[in-house]
């Protein structure tokens, strides 16, 4: 791998594991409302990167936050992809992170979005991605990114109008 011209090692790896896991677990948790998904899912985008590293660097960020959901999305252990995005479907979380989303009007807002609107506001206002990345992620057009997220932002407009 090469990153602004040097070869990243195994080492190099492992300190962009640290450095980066703790933004783009948050990001998972918020898009799939699974910890313990986000967790497996950003270990095995992790894993995937050793084995097969990313062709570009220069949204490392973005990559993995990608990568995770397409292992959340295919993983035989997690809630098959199309019931998350029924939100009266989706798990009930036990743990702290999931109680601070839950009393967080943002988190509360962000719930009532199917999973992959959900992925494509916490891409854009959380990752940083601009919206080009997002489309490539997702294999659909910009304007099909844009239009995603113009329809989240008004539901969550009127979820924060009707007071839920």
């Amino acid at each position: 791998m090469v990153q602004a011209g040097r070869e990243i090692t195994n080492a190099r790896w492992d300190e962009l594991y640290r450095e980066r896991f703790p933004t783009v677990y948050r990001a998972l948790v918020a898009t799939l409302r699974d910890a313990e998904a986000a967790r497996d899912a950003l270990q095995d985008a992790f894993a995937e990167g050793l084995r097969r590293p990313p062709t570009r660097d220069d949204n490392l960020t973005g990559w993995l936050f990608r990568v995770a959901l397409r292992h959340a999305r295919h993983s035989p252990f997690r809630p098959a992809w199309e019931r998350l995005t029924d939100v009266s479907a989706a798990p009930a979380l036990d743990d702290e992170i999931a109680r601070v989303l839950d009393r967080i009007e943002v988190g509360a807002l962000l719930a009532r979005l199917t999973t992959r609107q959900r992925a494509m506001v916490v891409a854009q206002y959380y990752l940083g991605l601009d919206q080009a990345e997002i489309a490539r992620a997702f294999g659909v057009r910009p304007g099909t990114v844009r239009a995603t997220i113009s329809q989240s932002l008004a539901r969550m407009r009127k979820g924060a109008a009707d007071g839920s």
